[in-house]
């Protein structure tokens, strides 16, 4: 999925579809940091200590939590990005009446208004 991102950040010309796949890429890393913190030793302990066990049988058994709080505060970060570069979308749409970033382009090189 992270190539997917990749490929259509570096040929889509849209803003739009940038955008889009610059969530794609994103999503696609969080699912890898989520996968790094799985554990699969059965039964899965949530990581919150419970007294009846021991904190070797805990250890052993509990998913990781720093990988679910990375990934949660990405999840912020990424919908935070996704709404300022919508919103910056929208308004050179707004001043230029183009979301293409060829036309940008020429348009921050001066050679278009």
């Amino acid at each position: 999925m992270t190539l997917l991102g990749v490929y259509g950040v570096a040929t889509r010309s849209n803003l739009i579809k940038k955008i889009i796949m610059l969530n794609v890429m994103g999503d696609a890393i969080n699912m890898l940091f989520i996968l790094i913190g799985y554990r699969l030793v059965y039964p899965v302990f949530p990581p919150i200590y419970e007294k009846h066990l021991t904190v070797e049988e805990f250890l052993s058994r509990a998913v990781d939590p720093v990988p679910q709080a990375l990934v949660l505060t990405a999840v912020v970060i990424g919908m935070a990005m996704n709404i300022l570069l919508a919103t910056y979308a929208i308004q050179f749409y707004r001043l230029h009446g183009t979301i293409d970033a060829r036309d940008m382009a020429e348009i921050m090189r001066g050679e278009r208004e």
